[in-house]
């Protein structure tokens, strides 16, 4: 599953440690070494894009207006683990919180912790499994199924199984050209319960795919592709990131997601080990999990909250459109970051190699 941020290509390996400090430093913002290590200050790494200006919105200029902390915001890379362990091997700082995956936080967390404990407590309405020692996730997203309702009405695919029945449900298909997210699909259309997906069973997966592989017309690669993909009725159904199928709606697509076998994956805090400015920035890691802050957030951005009473603040038809309002989050399961964490490479190779053959 990925990110739906507008789209982020692959962090190359060879980036130096004097380009990776000095990026964060100098883009999107450039202030001085001074400003930067202020006691009234912290600076967060975030995704930056569409989302930067609803981080800024809900959560940066509320927090300093609260309490005087002012937040710079800057943008890391499309994975951030590299930058988050040359700031903390170097004692720089140049961050104190960074926006990571629960996957992001695997990886940052072994052989060598590189994470802050946060010591905070969990507060009313927070979904499970969104606040830990070393994570607060706040903004949640999922892969889903959609389709368009000039081909099919509203009686169009419900779940894996029907976007496998060629028969019943004839027309253009698209699906995501990676892993994660298609495996899982693979071995619900096949009957594997979402609570049975992991360890993945990659053979019954694969011969799944099989049967459908030829009548795949696009293997769509980025999120602003499969919007393009709904939006201009190129296929009839595909998998997509709630955000874009909702970017295709908002431009006037007839297209309806179905939460039925989606799953969801959530963006959140990590602080930086060592930072001297913890504490501040355990102050605006709480401040993340008011639901008033929440809504702010998730009515700019369609990413579902956290904290289900942040649908308390808005109108039920946004609610009808974000993965964790209690109609939508029944259907959906939890992708499994630990094993994905411990399998991508190979799936991935092995799914590369079936493409081609």
């Amino acid at each position: 599953m990925n990110r739906d941020t507008g789209g982020f290509g692959t962090m190359t390996h060879s980036i130096t440690r004097r380009r990776i400090l000095g990026g964060a430093i100098a883009a999107p913002f450039v202030f001085t070494a001074e400003r930067a290590f202020a006691a009234d200050q912290i600076t967060i790494a975030d995704v930056g894009g569409a989302p930067a200006a609803a981080l800024r919105a809900a959560f940066y200029e509320p927090f300093e207006r609260e309490t005087g902390i002012k937040v710079v915001g800057v943008v890391h890379e499309a994975d951030p683990t590299v930058q988050f362990r040359l700031i903390v091997d170097s004692r720089s700082y140049i961050w104190d919180a960074c926006m990571v995956t629960a996957q992001h936080v695997i990886n940052l967390s072994r052989p060598r912790n590189y994470i802050e404990p946060l010591n905070l407590q969990g507060v009313p309405g927070l979904i499970d499994g969104m606040l830990n020692d070393k994570w607060f996730g706040f903004s949640v997203f999922a892969t889903v199924l959609a389709y368009r309702t000039d081909k099919f009405g509203e009686n169009g695919p419900r779940n894996w199984a029907d976007f496998w029945d060629l028969s019943k449900f004839p027309g253009r298909r698209a699906l995501y050209r990676s892993v994660t997210g298609v495996m899982e699909a693979a071995l619900m259309a096949d009957g594997v319960p979402a609570s049975q997906l992991y360890p993945i069973d990659l053979n019954r997966a694969f011969r799944k795919l099989d049967q459908i592989k030829q009548h795949i017309n696009v293997w769509w690669t980025s999120g602003a592709q499969n919007t393009q993909l709904l939006q201009s009725g190129e296929v009839d159904m595909s998998d997509t990131w709630g955000a874009r199928a909702y970017a295709a709606i908002s431009a006037g697509a007839p297209v309806k997601m179905r939460w039925e076998q989606g799953l969801y994956s959530t963006d959140g805090w990590s602080i930086l080990r060592g930072t001297p400015r913890a504490d501040l920035t355990r102050r605006f890691i709480a401040f993340c999990m008011k639901p008033e802050q929440q809504a702010i957030y998730s009515t700019m951005v369609a990413n579902g909250p956290s904290n289900q009473l942040a649908y308390n603040f808005m109108p039920p038809e946004r609610a009808e459109v974000l993965p964790t309002s209690p109609a939508n989050i029944r259907g959906l399961a939890v992708s499994n970051s630990e094993w994905w964490g411990a399998n991508r490479s190979k799936v991935q190779e092995r799914f590369q190699d079936w493409l081609l053959s």
